[in-house]
């Protein structure tokens, strides 16, 4: 096991509000106790753990590290990417206004508060709204920063819906959908206040920190480099139901599929990963893909690839990163197979059945988005 880190599940030391282990371990963890578990599984089972290896270049099955010993390769049968996902740049995001030290993403807002121990402002604008940003409250009220709004440019937050009057009622903080033209203003380099419209009417909220949340992509940049046939749609490598890519002895796992999800997703995925990768360890037979095609309007697929020869209990599951309603058709070759009317809000997730369906290695499926 490879980590770029000095210690395991970096992550999770990162966010040290109760709530992990539930699923996993039967019990309410802090992020911090969490990853001291998870390293207690890898320890009972004598994993070969090396730390302070960040991967730089992939080679059909060798792997490039660099580490405090110079660049070492290591060959493998069957490679697991782990590599989580990071979190979109202000650039990015399109967010304009001034420039400060003080506009920070929430890993950098858990990274002062739990691991340094360093409060960097006082009164503070969220911008975003996925679960994350909700850690980010969490994280802030810690901190003893106050939270004087949650901004969020669609018209729902990008959570469970339950959040935002559980957060106005119980933490008092108010939160903002349909915020358009959002601006940080800035003098000296210091934060004054974001403005936004919203609704028609021009809002001003005072402050002197802004943390931008979310947008969450995968921690790919490596794979990109590393192959031809990288899926630019869903920004990672295309996987089957079995988390394999085309090149059979790879597979993927957790948040480098899709962005972010909980903790508990991706320990479960990870499990089932590793199942596989003990059935192909023992397999005698190469599995044998096809790739669905999806149009433009589906911003991301899981599973990407179907794998012909195994148990297919849906196609895949899809999302959109706007609003879409409209008619989902999938195709076979050229027949129209299923039909699914679709009226989903941005990054919400949508299961396409197929149940079972035989297909051939010729076979073409494709996904198509009728918007009228």
């Amino acid at each position: 096991l490879f980590e770029r880190e000095s210690q395991v599940a970096i992550t999770s030391r990162h966010c040290n509000h109760q709530g992990f282990g539930l699923f996993e371990f039967k019990r309410a963890y802090s992020g911090l106790e969490y990853a001291d578990r998870l390293e207690q599984e890898l320890r009972r089972v004598n994993a070969d753990l090396k730390l302070n290896h960040a991967l730089t270049k992939v080679e059909d099955n060798v792997l490039t590290f660099s580490t405090p010993d110079g660049e070492l390769r290591y060959k493998a049968k069957k490679i697991l990417f782990a590599m989580g996902a990071r979190e979109s740049t202000r650039a990015s995001m399109e967010l304009s206004g001034g420039r400060s030290p003080n506009i920070i993403n929430t890993g950098a807002l858990q990274r002062f508060t739990y691991i340094q121990g360093f409060r960097p402002f006082k009164k503070a604008v969220i911008i975003g709204s996925e679960i994350v940003a909700f850690s980010a409250l969490m994280t802030a009220k810690e901190a003893g920063i106050e939270i004087a709004a949650m901004v969020e440019e669609q018209h729902n937050i990008k959570s469970f819906p339950i959040l935002k009057p559980i957060v106005e009622i119980f933490k008092k903080t108010p939160i903002y959908t349909d915020a358009k033209n959002i601006y940080i203003n800035t003098l000296n380099k210091e934060v004054k206040s974001v403005e936004f419209e919203h609704r028609g009417v021009k809002e001003t909220i005072e402050c002197d920190g802004v943390i931008i949340s979310g947008g969450f992509i995968p921690e790919s940049a490596i794979l990109q480099q590393s192959f031809t046939h990288f899926n630019l749609q869903n920004r990672s490598l295309d996987i089957s139901q079995n988390f394999q890519n085309q090149n059979s002895h790879i597979f993927l796992g957790g948040n480098i599929i899709r962005g972010a999800l909980s903790a508990y997703k991706c320990y479960f995925e990870g499990k089932e990963a590793a199942q596989n990768i003990a059935k192909s360890l023992s397999g005698i037979k190469e599995p044998k893909f096809i790739k669905i095609e999806a149009d433009e309007k589906i911003e991301w697929l899981y599973p990407s690839l179907i794998d012909i020869d195994a148990s297919k209990k849906a196609l895949c599951n899809i999302r959109f990163a706007k609003k879409a309603k409209g008619t989902l058709s999938v195709y076979l070759n050229e027949s129209e197979v299923l039909k699914k009317n679709i009226d989903a809000k941005p990054y919400e997730v949508i299961k396409i059945e197929w149940i079972n369906r035989q297909v051939k290695e010729s076979d073409r499926v494709k996904l198509v988005l009728d918007e009228r």
